[in-house]
């Protein structure tokens, strides 16, 4: 961190002590694709601070940049509108009270945050004095994301897998692991139906390796996703573009690691039939891009591209496969 920011944040910190002002940030550090779930609380009680005489407003504001601090405003409530107003974020729930009798507060949540919700976050209570002059307390809290490694990942989605099996040999009756199964299916992805197979599109972005997906897909009864024809690539480009994009690369099935230029689908080992490849593509003397995307800057054509990708430019998902 640099000294900058420490001065910045200690500073900050001093104007909050000794005050009702309390901020609860859990957790301050993200494992991108693992976090289930990132909390904000900023919150004052009016009976402990004997400075502040009424309450006028709670603030959230965040810098992205922990270098230079810059904070915008992404979250308030007032005396005035009663309501939270969410100014910037579309991807969290937010609630909250104004209280001058009791306990106020302004809170956000995430469900399986990713790597955006990462920098400084601040939070600010505005009121006035028993003399009728503005008086302000603040709070700041930093918060870091990570990456997870392939290892990683692939051991989270083993875990998974094990514990399915138990809970079905020992604990499920009536079909209990089905709907455990289906509830951690639609938080973890987009879904729609296409001749009778389910294709499920992962809201989590900026992890594209083959083993962890393949294996994610796996673990629901399917495999990344095998475009056979025209029509299935047409209904697939709909529903891409029918979820929120805020992402550019989908990983499909399909790889040519090994026999360059002969395409394979990873489960099977079946020859790829069809593709729909952007202009130029496949790259001809790339070695490493050996698998399969939908690339959106192309209205969602194939390309190759690496098996492994976490450059944070590209904001990969994947699309996995299901027979009904």
């Amino acid at each position: 961190m640099s000294p900058l920011l420490l001065c910045t944040l200690f500073l900050m910190s001093l104007s909050s002590s000794a005050t009702g002002l309390q901020f609860n940030v859990q957790p301050t550090r993200i494992e991108f694709g693992l976090s289930k779930r990132f909390y904000l609380n900023c919150s004052f009680n009016h009976g402990t601070d004997p400075e502040m005489s009424s309450l006028v407003s709670l603030f959230i504001s965040r810098s992205k940049d922990t270098t230079i601090v810059d904070f915008h405003e992404i979250a308030s409530i007032n005396t005035f509108s009663g309501s939270v107003s969410d100014i910037e974020l579309d991807n969290a729930t937010f609630s909250g009270v104004i209280n001058n009798l009791g306990v106020s507060f302004i809170s956000m949540e995430w469900k399986f945050p990713d790597e955006d919700v990462s920098g400084v976050y601040k939070c600010v209570a505005n009121g006035v004095d028993g003399t009728g002059h503005p008086i302000s307390v603040m709070s700041t809290s930093l918060v870091t994301s990570e990456i997870p490694d392939t290892k990683d990942l692939v051991q989270v989605v083993r875990n998974l897998m094990i514990n399915m099996d138990y809970a079905l040999e020992n604990t499920c009756i009536s079909g209990c692991w089905q709907r455990r199964l289906e509830q951690m299916m639609k938080a973890r992805f987009e879904i729609s139906l296409y001749k009778g197979h389910r294709y499920l599109l992962s809201k989590i972005a900026n992890i594209a390796s083959v083993a962890v997906a393949q294996e994610s897909c796996e673990l629901y009864g399917g495999y990344l996703a095998e475009i056979d024809d025209e029509n299935e690539w047409l209904f697939v480009h709909s529903f891409i573009k029918s979820t929120k994009v805020d992402y550019r690369l989908v990983l499909i099935g399909g790889m040519d690691e090994g026999h360059t230029n002969h395409w394979v689908f990873q489960r099977t080992g079946r020859n790829v039939t069809y593709t729909k490849w952007g202009s130029g593509r496949p790259f001809v003397g790339y070695i490493t891009y050996n698998c399969l995307y939908l690339f959106g800057d192309i209205d969602w054509f194939m390309v190759d591209f690496v098996c492994f990708e976490t450059d944070r430019t590209y904001s990969t998902r994947y699309l996995c496969e299901l027979p009904e």
